[in-house]
Formats: structure tokens, C-alpha cells, sequence
């Protein structure tokens, strides 16, 4: 049934929503930029859609869009692997459904004049995206102010002496790609407005579902389970499997083709002699850190960490560590280790002990050099104001509102309430902590200059400067090499599809399995990037067992498959895996059946609970939108019958068929919908909220029916 479900979940929605993909771009991250213009290291096109060639240059070209936008509105966020596996897929995936939607707007004649791009960049109402793009806020307001593009862009063209010209040119590729995101996603819109205009939800559907949210009943029932009936009695026949499939055809359709494999990985993990290096490494510089002073710290962790020196007083809440009881508070020059921690061996040494408040409240003023005011100036003014408000002649809130740049608190006097050690920037950090309430200071960081006044501090605890020196447990070349001459011996001596289950019991090694990979696919499920192994599968014929392929993300393993499976687009082909799956539902039904045949001559709740063994269970107030019944669990099919005509008052129900036995219930009491005196307002509500949810509907659902007819072919080789 898993299977199924995953095959029916997986596929009914192919494209996504049509207007999905102005989405999509902001839980993207940067990908390929590095590599930006030759990701797949070819011309040739990568698949066609409705005959019309998709090429790298062009897919290379969405990803910087995406990149950017993600960038732009994530403040630089840094990708992971598995991430960018991501980026690769949905990209692709994106592309091929914007070609399909396409077609549909060129018919329908739906473009963006070059007007209307001018508008959406710089018209009075601009793009919601550009309003959000950060360099046109005005710092003094916190509001988009629509003259600060055209004055970026003319910073752009004639950039200000001593510029980074490096740094110039990435703003201007991003600032493009920006613009032709939100050009390129307007014409989507477009075409998203035309069908949510054309939807409406008529007033009898509001009147039920109005209804249905309104009535209440209460019921009794019964329920058989299916197990009572012994798995014996109900044997399957490939004739009922197939009779099972013909009846429910449209459930087993599928829109393209899938294949599966069986595999064998051969994991290069960190072996016992890799283990005991690491940890010897660490042993044979334990003497020199206990004798280096205090003030060396930083650069012997330099020299011999894998991370860098931290400056920072940790306390329990900032060193999450089973160990940290071991370490923290004790003596100054204490050395603990090398132990092992999430996959790393540690040695510490205890530099410092300090009695620190867990957190400070303060408030600030931030004088930030511009074009008008140099860094000399803002250092000046911010001095100035410090005098003033130390003798009296300004308050501190009447500077912050007047001067500082902070508009997330400045008008409430600069206050930046309670704050943990280490949740800002370090010059600013250390004043707050490290002096006393009520003492005043200039501090100069990154951002500007900040006029800082200490309000309080409370929890005073103990916190510990530390000296970390971090030593990773990797495998070495000497582990990697054995490990692959495992996965060597194995594609050697068993490669061909018979003799592959042999290799897995001799050699002793897990067959795993990988089911549903498209050919477009850059991941697979539990393997991360396997687009190598992926352009195999579609390159092997049946029952074809690979070479060794290595795979890198999220780590290194060695990879031999054997192609066990092809699904052609259409009906799926019951197979090995497929079948127990649609046994166990055929089985279901029989049983459900032999119940019902087995307690046909009973005629009330009582008589059938006394038949089978089972507890008479009440469900009280529930309404027909209720997924679960109180103790009872799943049970939709006696929620619909309570609230249908057929339910009678103390009649008992016919046998109602579930996924794991047979009810039988009562209708207690229903209660019928209550006279509203807003009914005409409510029911304007609710016809509004049922259109919007017709118009997401509707978008996914016409995405898919345009999949199903595109003609799509896909590049296998090319594919990188």
C-alpha cells in the first residue's frame, strides 16, 4: 500500500502550480556560479518540449536568476550539498514547465510589453520583488524609496574611486539577474490572473460546505478488523491482482517512464586505524598546549585545529557538549581530551574563568558613514552626541529617534532589550559584558558607530574561555583504497544479473534498493547526487549490473547496481515489489467481505459486538470535516455516512468496507444547521475563501493535465 500511495502522491502533481515557480526561487540557494556558463561541458540540447530544444546555457542562465533572488532575499545564505542537488533538479524540472506553459500564453496572446517591464522596474508601483530589493530602503524611513534606483544604477555604470571592481560587477550581474527574474515571472502572473478570473464557486457548494461545518452529531459503532479472519482463507491469485489493476487502471498510470535498481554500497567510512591516529595526534600535542600561555592560545589552535580560535566566554547554554560538566568552570589551564564528539576528536584547555551576566539589556544609537558624512565625521558626531548626553544637555532616546540609523529600534530610544552573550557583533559584545550597568561608550563595528549604554545585566554565572583544538576522524587514502578494492572485487567477480544476488550473501554485503527514478533525476532517495548512476540506469537494459560508480554527497561510497526494473509511461507493470502491495489490498477486500458475509443475519450494534468480540465505541459532537473520531481513529467512511440522508436515528448502518476491518454504526443525534445572523456576511467569507482554494487547485491541476499532453524527450547523456 506504501508503495502505491507513494507512486499516487509522487505524480499527482508533476508540475507543481503554474505560478509556483516565482515561489520556488526563495527556498533556492546559489549553486552553479562557480561554474556559471559550462555546467554540462556541452552544446547539445538536454531534452525537448513540444519540439522546442531546452540547452544548458539557457538552464545555466535560471539558476544564476535563482541564485540571486535567494541570495537577494536571504542575505547570502550559504547552500548545502543536499541543497544544491536540489537546485539542479528543480531547476531543470521548472524549465521544462515554464516551455509547456509557454506555448499556452503565446496562443492566448499573453505578453509583457516593454512598457510594462519599464513599469515593473521603475514605474510608481513597482514589482512587490523590487520594493524588497535592499539597497532601495531608505535607511532614515525603513521604506522603499523608488529614487534610490536609478541612483544605484548610476553608482553601477560610474562606480565611486577605490571600489572593489570585483565586487562592482557581481552587484551588476546580480542586479540583471534580478530584473530578468521579475520580468520573466510577470508573464506567469499574467496568465495566473486570467484563470483565477474565470473561477467561481457556485452557491450551492457554499450552502454545503457552510452546512457541513455547522451540523454536529454523535454516533455508536462497531468495528471488525480484518484480522479476525485468518490470511489462509483468502488466498490471491495473479488473476485477482490483475482483475484488481484493470478495475482501478487510472491508479496506476504513470506520466513518464521510472526505473529501480537493487544496489550494494560499499561505505568509506573511518576504519579503527584512522580512529586511533586521530586520537594519537592530538595525544603527542597535549604537552605543548598545557605549557603555551594564555596569550598564544589563538595561534596554537591555528596551527594544529581543523577549526579556528574562539574568543568567547562559554557557559552550558553555549556549550552544548555531554562533556561540558568535564570542562567548563574547572581550574585555569586544565586540559581535558582528546575525546571524541560528532565525528571529531577535541582537546580543550581551560584559558580563563570570568563571572559574566547570561544577559544584558541595553540601547544604542548607530551613526553610519554615507555619501555626506566619512567614517572621520560619523566618529566625530557620535562623540559629540556621547558628551551631550552624558552632561545632561540630550536624553538618549531624543538622540536615537534624531540620529540613528537603527529603524528597528529607534523609535523606542534605540532599546534593544535583553540580549544572550554572543548574539552580537564582537566589539559591541564585549562592551556589553564585559563592563558594568549604566557605563557609556563610542564602539566602533562594522555597521558604523554605536553610542552604547549598558541598562543591565542579570544571572550572573560562571563562563569559561577555552582553547579548542578540533582533529576530524576522516578515512584515509589507506582506508579508501581498501574500501574501493572491495567494491572492485565484488563489480568483478559478479557481473552479471545472476550471479549479483550470489556476490551480496559470499561477500556478505546489504542489498538496498531504489525505486522510481526519473531519467531528468539528479538525486536519489538515501545517495544524495547520483546523477552518474541516474545516466547509467537509462543507459542499461534489463537485469544489467553496473561498474563500480563513486558517489560524493553527502559522502564517499562505492556503488554497484543492477537495473531490476523498467516502467514505461502508462500502466505500471505489476512486478516483484509492486505485487505484495496490491496483494495486501485484495486481501482486505475478501476479508471485508467474508465479515460481512459472516454477520449478514445480525440486526443491531449489541448483536454484532457480541458476535465478533468487539466494544461497542462512541464518537460524541464531531462535524463531517473531522478527519479523526475521539478513540476511534480513521474512519471517513462512517463520517460521511452520519452526515448522509441515508443515516437514520437509531437504525443501524449498512456494513461500512475500511482499510482494515468493517463498521457498523448507529446514528445517535444529529443536530441541523443553526440560523446565522451574519449568515449573508459569513457566507460572502466563505465563497471567497472556497474560490482562492479553487484557484490553487485548479493551477496544479492544469499544470498536470499540460504535462500529461506535452510531448517531453529527454537527453540522457547530456544530463549532467
Amino acid at each position: 500500500m506504501a508503495i502505491i500511495q507513494k507512486i499516487r502522491d509522487k505524480y499527482a502533481k508533476v508540475a507543481g502550480g503554474v505560478i509556483a515557480i516565482s515561489l520556488i526561487a526563495f527556498v533556492l540557494n546559489d549553486a552553479f556560479t562557480s561554474n556559471s556558463g559550462s555546467i554540462f561541458g556541452s552544446s547539445t540540447e538536454l531534452a525537448t518540449v513540444n519540439g522546442e530544444a531546452i540547452e544548458p546555457i539557457e538552464l545555466d542562465k535560471r539558476i544564476r536568476e535563482y541564485n540571486t533572488v535567494y541570495t537577494i532575499s536571504n542575505q547570502g545564505k550559504q547552500i548545502t550539498d543536499e541543497v544544491r542537488d536540489q537546485i539542479q533538479e528543480q531547476a531543470f524540472k521548472d524549465l521544462i514547465n515554464e516551455k509547456i506553459v509557454d506555448k499556452q500564453l503565446k496562443q492566448l496572446g499573453i505578453i509583457v510589453t516593454a512598457k510594462e517591464q519599464k513599469d515593473l522596474i521603475y514605474g510608481a508601483n513597482p514589482s512587490p520583488m523590487i520594493m524588497q530589493y535592499p539597497v532601495f530602503t531608505n535607511p532614515e524611513t525603513g521604506m522603499f524609496d523608488a529614487g534610490r534606483i536609478k541612483m544605484y544604477e548610476d553608482q553601477l555604470k560610474a562606480p565611486p574611486e577605490g571600489s572593489d571592481p570585483n565586487q562592482i560587477e557581481k552587484e551588476r550581474e546580480n542586479w540583471e539577474n534580478y530584473k530578468s527574474f521579475v520580468i520573466h515571472q510577470s508573464k506567469l502572473q499574467k496568465f495566473n490572473n486570467l484563470i483565477g478570473a474565470s473561477l467561481y464557486s457556485p452557491n450551492y457548494m457554499v450552502d454545503y460546505k457552510m452546512a457541513a461545518q455547522n451540523e454536529i452529531a454523535s454516533i455508536q459503532l462497531v468495528k471488525v478488523p480484518n484480522t479476525i479472519i485468518p490470511d489462509n482463507e483468502t488466498p490471491i491469485t495473479d488473476a485477482d491482482i490483475d482483475a484488481y489493476v484493470a478495475k482501478h487502471q487510472k491508479r496506476f498510470e504513470i506520466p513518464q517512464e521510472i526505473r529501480g535498481i537493487e544496489y550494494v554500497s560499499f561505505d568509506v567510512i573511518p576504519s579503527k586505524e584512522d580512529t586511533i591516529a586521530a586520537k594519537e595526534s592530538l595525544e603527542k600535542i597535549k604537552t605543548e598546549l598545557a605549557n603555551t600561555p594564555n596569550a598564544a592560545a589563538g595561534d596554537f589552535v591555528s596551527k594544529y585545529s581543523e577549526q579556528g580560535y574562539r574568543d568567547f566566554y562559554f557557559t552550558k547554554s553555549t556549550f552544548k557538549s555531554p562533556f561540558a560538566d568535564s570542562i567548563l568552570g574547572k581550574a585555569e589551564g586544565t586540559i581535558y581530551g582528546p575525546y571524541l564528539e560528532n565525528g571529531s576528536y577535541l582537546l580543550v584547555k581551560v584559558l580563563e574563568n570570568k563571572t559574566m551576566a547570561d544577559s544584558v539589556k541595553a540601547q544604542h544609537v548607530l551613526i553610519q558613514p554615507n555619501q555626506k558624512m566619512d567614517d572621520s565625521a560619523s566618529h566625530k558626531l557620535a562623540d559629540s552626541l556621547l558628551a551631550a548626553i552624558q552632561s545632561g544637555a540630550a536624553s538618549f532616546d531624543t538622540v536615537a529617534l534624531k540620529y540613528s540609523v537603527d529603524n528597528q529600534n529607534n523609535q523606542k530610544g534605540g532599546d534593544l532589550g535583553y540580549f544572550a552573550y554572543g548574539s552580537m557583533v564582537q566589539e559591541f559584545n564585549d562592551f556589553v559584558f564585559m563592563n558594568n550597568t549604566g557605563d557609556m561608550k563610542v564602539v566602533k563595528t562594522q555597521f558604523g558607530y554605536h553610542i552604547v549604554r549598558i541598562n543591565d545585566q542579570k544571572n550572573m554565572q560562571t563562563a569559561t574561555k577555552l582553547a579548542v583544538v578540533v582533529k576530524s576522524l576522516f578515512p584515509s587514502d589507506v582506508t579508501e583504497t581498501a574500501i574501493y578494492a572491495q567494491a572492485t572485487e565484488f563489480a568483478t567477480k559478479y557481473k552479471d544479473g545472476k550471479s549479483f544476488s550470489e556476490g551480496i550473501k559470499a561477500m556478505n554485503v546489504q542489498k538496498r534498493e531504489a525505486d522510481q527514478v526519473k531519467v531528468q533525476d539528479y538525486s536519489i532517495q538515501g545517495m544524495g547526487n547520483a546523477r552518474e548512476l541516474v545516466r547509467w540506469m537509462y543507459n542499461a537494459k534489463q537485469d544489467n549490473v553496473s561498474e563500480v560508480i563513486k558517489l560524493s554527497s553527502p559522502n564517499n561510497r562505492y556503488i554497484i547496481a543492477k537495473l531490476v526494473n523498467i516502467q514505461p509511461k502508462g500502466t505500471l507493470k505489476i512486478n516483484a515489489t509492486i505485487k505484495p502491495q496490491i496483494e495486501t489490498i485484495v486481501r482486505a477486500e475478501k476479508k471485508a467481505e467474508k465479515i460481512i458475509e459472516k454477520y449478514k443475519g445480525q440486526t443491531t450494534l449489541e448483536g454484532i459486538a457480541a458476535a465478533s468480540g468487539q466494544a461497542i465505541l462512541s464518537a460524541d459532537s464531531f462535524t463531517s470535516t473531522a478527519p479523526y473520531l475521539g478513540n476511534i481513529g480513521y474512519e471517513p467512511k462512517a463520517i460521511g455516512y452520519a452526515f448522509s440522508k441515508q443515516a437514520k436515528v437509531g437504525a443501524l448502518s449498512p456494513a461500512l468496507k475500511g482499510q482494515d476491518g468493517v463498521t457498523y454504526m448507529m446514528l445517535i443525534s444529529k443536530s441541523p444547521k443553526v440560523a446565522n445572523p451574519n449568515e449573508a456576511m459569513v457566507f460572502q467569507q466563505q465563497q471567497m475563501q472556497e474560490n482562492q482554494q479553487m484557484q490553487k487547485s485548479l493551477s496544479s491541476t492544469l499544470q498536470e493535465m499540460m504535462m500529461r499532453k506535452s510531448k517531453i524527450k529527454y537527453n540522457n547523456d547530456n544530463i549532467r
